[in-house]
């Protein structure tokens, strides 16, 4: 299997964090049998341009494995066509640019230079298309070229204006970096054709797995998965490869650190989505189980959570009855603490009811608040998990505060604290009565392979989202934290057993 990921960096970030050095990045997609990279010195878009892309290019002369990508700065406001003509020349396979992360704006006559120039040497322009209307204005700057151009990173957020983007303008293509909802690559498919589709993941800040994974998981037939993974990006980058001197051939074995079921997911949902996706039922959520060997999943419902938590619960219950795969959370609201504490005793003593779900955002009530604390002291003596959505630092304070108010109650970070992963690492060692699972579409390599060597794997779950993600995306996640055997029982099944009475 011959991949190609068109969206990697590589260098040194004044910021910190995770090392996206060269050797993390080729050590990164070699451990996942991806066997080229398309990726641009973090140098070239963070302080020169010019001196960023000589390093790239070295970097790509010295390793087999690596397509070097190019980039301009165009706040310089002159010799944008320079570098874009002397990359071309060089063999640079695309040219990518970054206006979200240097301020300026796509809607302008820069950008324009830009589309022109790489339009008259024949060179695919890459940009990432993660926020509102960028892809529209995009295509609009762009309309009267027809050269490749590629939009990176459209998550469920955006996806719906990249995909009507990218339908107006002819050899216009998506990348799968931002692909985590079911049904994403039928849909897509469908709506601009799988040749303009293509594989990218994001490395070295995130997981490489978890993309890989939505590919392999997709209903499209081997062939067109094959063109997703390398042909559609290898056939508009041809030309440039020429120049490069490069032949690309299929290299390592994908199939290896496969998660070995049973598996139980605490972090699941069922009801629809406003997003480009399959809004999956509970024989569609079935179906992705089995293909990850998930033999169960605790779902809230979308209805209870965004809008009416007693009507969400109530079809929730119709759902899952009887069920012995699918069961279920009563989600609460803090606005209406009466009514949540009646959906508690309405619902708790059903067997398929397994645990309590509060979202503090769609509530706008505090993890902490005292209202909160009434609902969690109403069923805290059962020791009936509380499953938390818990998103940075601050959320996971509270949920320290919580979680030392109530030492009797198993309380479930969901998403692991996202931004606030480290924070929760604190937590966890702080309260005997804290666990978390690491469901997100931002999939830090360290995240979980981190938090696992300083907590132990005893207090940590598996999550997917499922409902919202397609399992196989953080799938992808817990495959790449290279589990022992032991920690694999754990984390997927053992801990979850025990904590839902399983």
């Amino acid at each position: 299997m011959k991949i190609i990921d068109c969206d990697a960096c590589f260098g040194f970030r004044a910021s910190g964090g995770p090392d996206v050095s060269l050797e993390a990045l080729l050590d990164a997609e070699r451990a996942q049998g991806i066997p080229y990279a398309m990726a641009y010195s973090i140098k070239s878009r963070a302080y020169d341009a010019r001196e960023g892309n000589d390093d790239t290019l070295r970097a790509a002369q010295q390793h087999s494995e690596l397509l070097p990508v190019a980039t301009v700065d165009p706040r310089l406001g002159y010799k944008i066509e320079d570098e874009i003509a002397r990359a071309a020349a060089l063999g640079f396979v695309a040219l990518r640019v970054f206006p979200e992360l240097q301020g300026w704006q796509v809607d302008s006559q820069l950008f324009s230079r830009i589309v022109d120039a790489c339009q008259e040497h024949s060179l695919p322009l890459m940009i990432a298309a993660r926020t509102p209307d960028v892809a529209s204005q995009v295509v609009r700057r762009a309309a009267h070229t027809d050269h490749p151009l590629v939009l990176l990173g459209a998550g469920y957020g955006t996806l719906g204006d990249a995909l009507s983007a990218a339908r107006e303008r002819r050899n216009t293509l998506l990348s799968s970096s931002g692909f985590i909802t079911p049904g994403v690559f039928e849909i897509a498919a469908e709506m601009i054709g799988v040749h303009n589709l293509v594989f990218g993941s994001g490395a070295p800040d995130s997981c490489i797995r978890p993309a890989v994974n939505m590919v392999i998981a997709s209903d499209l037939s081997e062939h067109d998965k094959q063109r997703v993974l390398s042909g559609n990006i290898e056939r508009i980058i041809a030309g440039q490869l020429v120049r490069l001197d490069k032949t690309l051939s299929a290299d390592a074995a994908y199939e290896r650190n496969r998660l070995a079921g049973p598996i139980i997911d605490v972090h699941g949902h069922l009801g629809s989505w406003p997003f480009p996706m399959r809004n999956p039922d509970s024989e569609c959520l079935r179906s992705m189980m089995r293909r990850w060997g998930i033999s169960k999943t605790i779902l809230s419902h979308t209805k209870a959570i965004v809008n009416d938590f007693v009507e969400g619960n109530a079809e929730l219950a119709e759902a899952i009855a009887g069920s012995d795969d699918l069961y279920g959370y009563v989600t609460v609201n803090p606005n209406y603490v009466e009514q949540s504490l009646r959906e508690i005793d309405k619902y708790l003593h059903l067997p398929n009811f397994v645990g309590v779900k509060f979202h503090p955002g769609y509530a706008t009530t505090s993890i902490d608040s005292d209202a909160t604390a009434r609902i969690a002291a109403h069923f805290a003596a059962r020791k009936t998990p509380f499953l938390i959505h818990t998103w940075g630092p601050a959320e996971v304070a509270k949920i320290g505060r919580l979680a030392g108010r109530f030492p009797e109650l198993p309380i479930i970070m969901g998403h692991g604290g996202a931004t606030g992963w480290r924070e929760a690492i604190q937590v966890i060692k702080n309260t005997p009565n804290t666990y978390t699972e690491f469901c997100n579409s931002s999939v830090e390599p360290a995240k979980a392979r981190t938090t696992i060597d300083a907590v132990g794997p005893s207090r940590v779950l598996f999550g997917t989202d499922a409902g919202l993600f397609d399992p196989a995306f953080c799938v992808g996640l817990y495959e790449e934290a290279n589990l022992t055997p032991d920690e694999e029982r754990a984390i997927l099944h053992d801990n979850a057993a025990k904590l839902f009475g399983f």
